[in-house]
């Protein structure tokens, strides 16, 4: 039997968003792009300070594993506009993270 990699992303939080809403409050989602794989985490609604604690997983599969140390995973965060009075998603910040910043299954850092 075959083994798939895949790699896991943790969602975990976010502090101090700026407000989007109109109303003081942002309602924030993240989305994680991989290797043309697209995740998104769920909203929460009108907080500054979410807590997701979301894992999501991209499969390896198709990739070559040389490649891997060349990809970059890309973390856009949003406001949700079914929350407030907005007619479009506003994007509240990104983060892009090189393979080298990616660590191996039991190398977790807090």
């Amino acid at each position: 039997m075959a083994t798939t990699k895949k790699l896991v992303v943790e969602v975990v939080d976010a502090k101090d968003l700026t407000p989007k809403d109109g109303h003081g409050t942002s309602s924030p989602y993240v989305v994680v792009d991989y290797y043309g794989q697209r995740r998104r985490t769920r909203t929460i609604v009108r907080d500054l300070n979410p807590v997701w604690n979301e894992t999501l997983e991209f499969s390896l599969a198709k990739r070559p594993s040389h490649q891997v140390f060349t990809d970059v995973l890309e973390v856009d965060m949003y406001h949700d506009k079914n929350f407030g009075p907005t007619r479009r998603n506003n994007f509240l910040g990104r983060i892009r993270l090189g393979c080298d910043q990616f660590v191996g299954k039991g190398e977790e850092a807090l």
